[in-house]
């Protein structure tokens, strides 16, 4: 019994010692060695450490048949301390790369639901760090650095400060939660890097929120190449994988190099469904188009192994659909079936082609495709400018052909038939035949109109030896009404080429060559184009010349020689030009170009010469123009390395608008075989300017890297308004990359400190006022799809203006986004820009934000002027003490202002503006006792109470003015005068387009409430009456004249009664006028009645008198006694009748070279006289003047000897000779 309880002990012990044992062999080297050693198929390299502590290896590797794993560099840092707090923590795992050879594996098995166990460790596990440099599977890179750390308790798994690398994406989760358990919720956020796309970057940011055993959200914020988002949810461990998401995007453009038109907007995708039994697709968006948009529709269905596309429409803003359906499969071979029909859809909206005048008007295509085979046809109607047209042909190919067996073109009475055979396979191969009959090229081009007729036929392939070819054309016709003969033949046998015939008529001009090429080379050219214009509208001039080749390819000859005379396109003109070039046997070469009376619209750049001379080796070249807005000296020289050519810019003079820049050193210039163009780094200069360039590339993706400094603003006074100049040094920085992928890089330029000085635009040659500025730049900030502007205006006493600007140059419209910032600006800066104006004072203060596009840019803000003054000039009204309000939303503003004109006047202005559509304005506009002078004319004070509107092109005048005082005073013009033409057109100026918009009218007019006093055509009266002026100038009132007095018969009479009836034109009052004279008990006057236009006048007296009576009464005061004084009365008459005839007179002192000729009665009473007067010349006037009552008559001249000094000589009863001076006070 002892016994066997010894020995019961002792196996105990032997077994906690084997325990003891194993546990210790990990806890130290040679025993975790020997463990490792143990592991099947495991070799470990360079093992150095505990495996219960910190270990490393060089290398571990482990193979199982075909199944290869290999570990290098290992490194792990284990904390067994964490296993007192129930933990397993690991403070590091790392390994600099991670191999898996996996052989193929079988097919997968059917699908079959994944149910996930509760997993609920007896141990918490930590990684503070895990660090995997590569993972590599089956040769190829996955991953490229990964970086995590991670925790996995009771609460679940949680992942932080994940990095995970591989070539061309990079993935960062900020925040991982996960439980094992129940239906394995999940949290996570992550950013997401993906490879650029078309040169642009693309980022996601990821959110997933939801059970991975059910619907698990997704949301993802798309930016860079495709902004948008994606929304929904999938179910990623259902047998089906359900799933519904959205995409949402603006602004998308697939391609940069694809035009603006085809860019998205309101993109909308949404797919709803399952992958195994298949998902519908739906889709919505707008292409931006060319001016107008696109709607854009889609509905279809995905399967794993077939699409189909039930349509896919695009409709223009008129109705008009182009529309794609069919089926898509690709289970065992990839097959298709197609169909594309169309209406009038306006294609140019999609690609716009401004000088392509072709319109859609029908399309009917099929494609089918299957075994490598398909077949087709196409069904095409356009709309030409000469009429419609009709394309059709089926077609059939492979992968190695393509045939159009019946190609057949319809155009009015023309047509066109043939055949077209491609073979690409192996080698390219053709034959292709063309029948044309009375074929109208104005079907596509407005400006080709004519018959064409004949064939063309072409056949030939690629082979090792080079290219067989052998294609004739032999067409013949009327172009342009123009006849018309083309022929030619060109064969082609390897390296022997011939044209045996070359000829083409086209009315009055003629190209004719021959050559040939068999390792020597013969050919001729000659051209006699002598009637441009028959040739291209706007084009003209004639040119003539020849053109020989001889020797081999390695070593041509030839000779050049152009003449030409009256060459122009349009605004463009040269008057004579000769080009001579030509090569010699040892191949040197020469070229000399002339041409004179260089011209582009009114702008004369005088005369080119380029003179060029050398080998391929080494050449030079230089070019001189001469003008006067542009003067250009520069001198090249260089030669050919082998296909690259390196040379110089060896000489440089540059002159335009009035400034001299001259390149101090040469500057290398390289173009390699591959393309690369560059040029060295180089200065000009300009006085104290310097503008210097870096070393750059200008081709392919130039980078362009320039230097501005010390350049004097004063020098741009020529570029600036008159009345404005700069002083101060501009200095300025270039460094801009232009990739395919769009523009990258910054300029700025900075004016520093300076003064800006302003004149009078009123007086010339008055004094300068100086605004002293502390900072002038402009900075810009290039991306490729990204343009941040900066403008900085300021100092002490013009205030301060501070512009920030962000453009997206690629986007449809030009997205805008910005800010705004000015304060105290001084006023007088727009002096220069409105010369109608004197005085322009104030100060401007405001801020807001800018979004919108640069052609329809939306404003939020407020801008104020406080302390405004504008006055003088051609203002009829001065406003003083301006001070105006203006809150901008969006694409409206609220006005509010006031002011105050002279000494009592007052005024106030107030309403909304709105440019969101057609532009609307509603203004309202008060006022009282404010002075309106109107030089000569007018002194009044007038009380506004108006309503302004505008409604597009509508213009809207409501309320009432009232002119309660003041004074008219109307200059009388010379009988002869006439107002300007409407349709007069000054030569030398463009015609106008009309720009004032219509006018509707209410307005009530109030005058003479105080007293408004009128003086003119022989009449003084005070002025009063009630006006409504409607629409059209249609008007309804009366004025009254009173206390009026009125020049006639060289008498003043005194208006009795005087009224202005209005009903109607405003032009064309009716009169009720009665001027009158009271001798003792006798009153005779002058009555005016019916329309102002054409009066009726009488001669009255009370009593009633004859009209003999009444006018001795009217001109003598008394009854006529003797038969003298009855000749006076006749003879006044007579004379008074010649003054009505001013306009007769008048024409006929025209005729005898008098000018501003003027008839007028002077004098009263029997002083009473006629006057004539004019002017010989601008300085030499003359006077002549018979009495009325008493007999005689003076002539004088009158020579004026500066404005204020004139001399005079008369004649008559007495002669005399004087010099006046005259100075108003």
């Amino acid at each position: 019994m002892r016994r066997g309880l010894r020995y019961g002990l002792l196996a105990l012990l032997l077994a906690l010692l084997a325990v003891l044992a194993v546990l210790a062999l990990p806890a130290s080297e040679p025993g975790s060695r020997w463990l490792l050693a143990r592991v099947p198929g495991l070799t470990v390299e360079d093992f150095r450490g505990r495996l219960f502590g910190d270990w490393t290896a060089a290398s571990l590797r482990w193979q199982s048949g075909a199944n290869r794993v290999q570990v290098e560099q290992v490194r792990v840092v284990n904390r067994l301390a964490c296993l007192r707090e129930g933990a397993l923590c690991l403070d590091e795992l790392g390994a600099a790369r991670l191999q898996l050879d996996l052989p193929p594996g079988e097919p997968p098995a059917a699908a079959t639901p994944l149910a996930l166990p509760d997993i609920r460790l007896p141990l918490a596990v930590r990684v503070a760090r895990l660090q995997l440099g590569s993972l590599v599977v089956n040769g190829v890179e996955q991953l490229h650095e990964l970086a995590l750390s991670a925790s996995l308790d009771r609460q679940g798994l949680q992942l932080g400060a994940v990095d995970l690398q591989r070539p061309g994406v990079r993935l960062s989760v900020s925040e991982l939660r996960l439980q094992p358990h129940g239906d394995w919720p999940l949290q996570a956020r992550a950013g997401l890097q993906l490879p650029e796309v078309d040169g642009r970057p693309w980022q996601l940011e990821l959110t997933l929120d939801g059970p991975l055993l059910g619907r698990l959200g997704v949301e993802v914020l798309s930016q860079g190449y495709l902004p948008g988002r994606l929304s929904g949810w999938l179910s990623p461990l259902a047998e089906e994988l359900p799933l519904q998401l959205t995409l949402q995007a603006d602004d998308f453009q697939a391609l940069a190099s694809l035009p603006a038109s085809l860019v998205f907007r309101s993109l909308t995708l949404e797919a709803s469904g399952s992958l195994r039994a298949g998902s519908a697709i739906s889709a919505r968006a707008q292409l931006a188009g060319a001016g107008q948009p696109v709607a854009v529709e889609l509905r279809g269905r995905v399967e794993t192994t077939r699409a189909r596309v039930e349509t896919l429409r695009l409709t223009d803003v008129r109705g008009e659909q182009l529309t794609l359906a069919g089926d898509l499969a690709w289970d065992e071979a990839f097959a298709a079936d197609l169909a594309l029909q169309g209406s009038a859809f306006d294609w140019q909206q999609l690609y716009p082609q401004p000088d392509v005048t072709l319109g859609l008007q029908q399309l009917q295509a099929a494609l089918q495709y299957a075994d490598g085979r398909y077949r087709g046809d196409i069904d095409l109607r356009l709309q030409g400018p000469a009429g419609p047209l009709r394309l059709r042909t089926p077609l059939q190919g492979d992968h190695g052909s393509l045939r159009l067996s019946e190609l057949r073109l319809d155009a009015g009475q023309g047509r066109g038939e043939g055949a077209l055979a491609l073979q690409f396979a192996e080698a390219l191969a053709w034959q292709a035949q063309l029948r044309l009959s009375e074929l109208d090229p104005g079907y596509w081009h407005k400006d080709l109109p004519g018959r064409i007729g004949g064939e063309l036929a072409s056949q030939g392939e690629v082979k090792a030896d080079g290219l067989h070819l052998n294609a004739d054309w032999n067409l013949g016709g009327q172009l342009r009404r123009q006849p018309l003969t083309l022929k030619g033949r060109v064969l082609a046998d390897g390296a022997h080429w011939q044209l045996p015939e070359l000829a083409l008529r086209l009315g009055d001009n003629r190209i004719d060559g021959e050559g040939e090429w068999n390792g020597r080379l013969a050919a001729r050219a000659q051209l006699a184009l002598t009637r441009l214009d028959q040739l291209w509208p706007d084009l003209r001039g004639q040119l003539e010349g020849n053109l020989r080749l001889a020797g081999s390819v390695q070593a041509p000859q030839g000779s050049l020689a152009l003449s030409g005379q009256r060459i122009g396109y349009g605004e463009q003109a040269l008057a004579a030009l000769r080009v001579e070039a030509g090569v010699d046997a040892g191949q040197r070469g020469e070229l000399r170009i002339s041409a004179s009376g260089l011209r582009s619209g009114n702008t004369a750049y005088g005369q080119l010469e380029v003179n060029g001379s050398g080998t391929l080796a080494r050449h030079q070249l230089a070019l001189g123009l001469s003008g006067e807005p542009l003067r250009v000296e520069l001198a090249l020289a260089g030669g050919l390395r082998g296909a690259d050519w390196r040379g110089s810019l060896a000489r440089g003079d540059l002159a335009v608008a009035g400034m001299a820049w001259r390149l101090q050193q040469p500057a290398s210039i390289e173009r390699s075989a591959a393309g690369r163009l560059t040029l060295g780094a180089h200065c000009w200069q300009s006085e104290q300017a310097r503008l210097c360039a870096e070393a750059q590339r200008l081709q392919p993706e130039p980078q362009l890297r320039l230097r501005l400094r010390d350049f004097a603003l004063a020098r741009l006074g020529d570029a600036l308004p008159d009345g404005v100049a700069l002083a101060g040094q501009l200095n300025g920085d270039l460094r801009v990359d232009l990739p395919a992928a769009g523009p990258r890089g910054e300029i700025r330029l900075d004016a520093g400190s300076g003064r800006l000085r302003l004149r009078d635009p009123a007086n010339a040659n008055g004094a300068w006022q100086e605004i002293p500025y502390e900072s002038l730049r402009l900075t810009s900030r290039l991306q490729p799809r990204r343009v941040d502007s900066e403008l900085l205006l300021a100092g002490p006493g013009l205030g301060t203006l501070a512009l920030q600007a962000n453009i997206d140059p690629l986007a449809a419209g030009r997205p805008l986004s910005g800010s705004f910032r000015i304060a105290g600006l001084d006023l007088a800066l727009a002096r220069a820009f409105v010369p109608q104006v004197e005085r322009l004072d104030g100060r401007l203060d405001g801020d807001g934000r800018l979004s919108g596009s640069l052609l329809a840019p939306v404003v939020d803000g407020r801008l104020a002027l406080r302390d405004g003054h504008v006055a003088g000039g051609e203002l009829p009204l001065s406003f003083e003490a301006l001070q105006l309000g203006m809150t901008i939303a969006g694409q409206q503003a609220q006005l509010d202002g006031r002011w105050r004109s002279g000494e009592q006047g007052q005024g106030s202005l107030t309403g909304s503006l709105d440019w969101s559509g057609e532009p609307r304005m509603d203004l309202k506009v008060r006022g009282s006792r404010l002075p309106v002078q109107v030089e000569p004319y007018a002194k009044v004070e007038v009380e506004p109470d108006l309503e302004l509107g505008l409604r597009g092109r509508q213009l809207e005048l409501g309320g009432q003015l009232a002119i309660p005082r003041g004074q008219i005073k109307v200059r009388e013009l010379p009988a002869q005068a006439v107002t300007v033409s409407g349709d007069t057109q000054i030569v030398g100026e463009q015609p106008r387009e009309p720009g004032m918009p219509g006018l509707k009218m209410n307005l009530r007019l109030l005058l003479g409430d105080d007293r408004l006093r009128f003086s003119g055509f022989g009449l003084t009266a005070d002025l009063k009456g009630r006006l409504r002026i409607r629409d059209n100038l249609d008007s309804s009132g009366s004025l009254q004249l009173e206390n009026g007095r009125y020049r006639a018969y060289g008498q003043r009479l005194t208006l009795r009664r005087a009224r202005l009836i209005f009903a109607g034109p405003i032009d064309q009052p009716l009169l009720d006028i009665e001027a009158i004279r009271t001798v003792d008990e006798v009153t005779a006057g002058l009555r005016l009645t019916g329309r102002a236009d054409a009066p009726l006048s009488e001669v009255f007296s009370e009593p009633a008198m004859s009209q003999e009576q009444a006018l001795s009464y009217l001109v003598l005061g008394r009854a006529p006694g003797t038969s003298g004084e009855q000749n006076m009365v006749s003879q006044a008459a007579l004379a008074l009748g010649l003054a009505g005839g001013g306009q007769v007179a008048g024409a006929l002192a025209e005729r005898l070279g008098i000018k501003d000729f003027l008839l007028d009665s002077e004098g009263n009473g029997s002083d009473s006289s006629v006057v004539a007067s004019g002017y010989l010349s601008d300085r030499l006037s003359l006077r002549y003047g018979v009495g009325v009552f008493e007999t005689g008559n003076v002539f004088a001249l009158r020579y004026e000897l500066s404005k204020k000094l004139y001399l005079e000589a008369a004649s008559g009863l007495a002669s005399s000779l004087d010099i006046f001076y005259k100075k108003d006070f």
